[in-house]
């Protein structure tokens, strides 16, 4: 096992794709961190401590009309730690250096969840650098823990997800578009669905039903663990009652472990 943690951080460190994803993810935290807190130090509606925090930490993922988007590009890293060897044929020299396939790829989860929280930190710690940088009150430390916890095991889970959909599909690109489109399009369509079918019913503002489906999205119910606000509140009026931070965490945790479960199953059995 400690021969194929060693073979990750090798890998990681050698590959330019580790250096160019993180330096974009700190790039644009940066620059619209600073441009959030001179836009809300200007404000004088705008409410200060943790509501500027978890704005400026998600860059407006918090307020639930946008996504996280250093998880996109962060969990990128995820689909590469093993989409890079299908693609370039590596995995066979990875296999004959190290046989033992579960540790191969227990290195791969543990790596991916460690270089994700750890970049997911530093976007945070830009986040507060700008608040204090433009003099804009701290986050309770609460509010600052409850923040940074949510984002990095969104951060964490996104990036698992794109290690599995890489090694359920041993295809680089199409881990990528399941990544990106899963959550942003497919989630998108199943809510509208779901959303004109109880729309349509006989009694729309009924709670549950086949609005429960929309409970179990599973990029969307994790998004509640960096979201204050949310879309889902327009939805009350149609009887949804969304999961709260622990509940979506929880789901998508299970839905990113089906994933992972079922990769390893197919890592384990099939030809490199």
């Amino acid at each position: 096992m400690i021969d194929a943690l060693r073979y990750e951080y090798v890998r990681l460190r050698t590959l330019r794709s580790t250096y160019w994803l993180i330096g974009i993810a700190m790039t644009f935290q940066l620059i619209m961190s600073v441009v959030l807190a001179a836009v809300i130090s200007q404000s004088s509606s705008f409410d200060g401590g943790n509501a500027a925090f978890d704005v400026i930490a998600t860059i407006g993922a918090s307020s639930g009309f946008a996504p996280l988007f250093i998880a996109y590009i962060i969990g990128l890293l995820g689909v590469f730690s093993t989409g890079h060897e299908y693609r370039h044929g590596m995995i066979r020299a990875t296999l004959t250096a190290i046989p033992n396939r579960t540790h191969v790829f227990a290195a791969k989860v543990i790596s991916t969840v460690v270089i994700s929280a750890a970049a997911a930190l530093l976007c945070i710690l830009i986040a507060l650098l700008s608040i204090v940088a433009f003099g804009l009150d701290l986050p309770t430390a609460k509010g600052l823990v409850n923040m940074t916890s949510g984002t990095l095991i969104f951060t964490a889970l996104f990036s698992l997800s794109g290690l599995a959909f890489s090694a359920l599909t041993r295809n680089q690109t199409a881990a990528v578009a399941l990544l990106m489109l899963v959550p942003s399009v497919v989630e998108q369509i199943i809510r509208a669905i779901v959303i004109a079918i109880k729309s349509a019913s006989d009694h729309p503002s009924s709670d549950g039903g086949i609005m429960n489906i929309l409970k179990y999205l599973p990029y969307d119910a994790g998004g509640k663990l960096y979201t204050r606000a949310s879309l889902d509140d327009l939805l009350s009026f149609l009887g949804f009652i969304p999961f709260g931070a622990v509940g979506g965490g929880i789901v998508m945790a299970v839905f990113v472990g089906a994933l992972l479960a079922g990769s390893y199953a197919l890592f384990i059995r099939r030809d490199a």
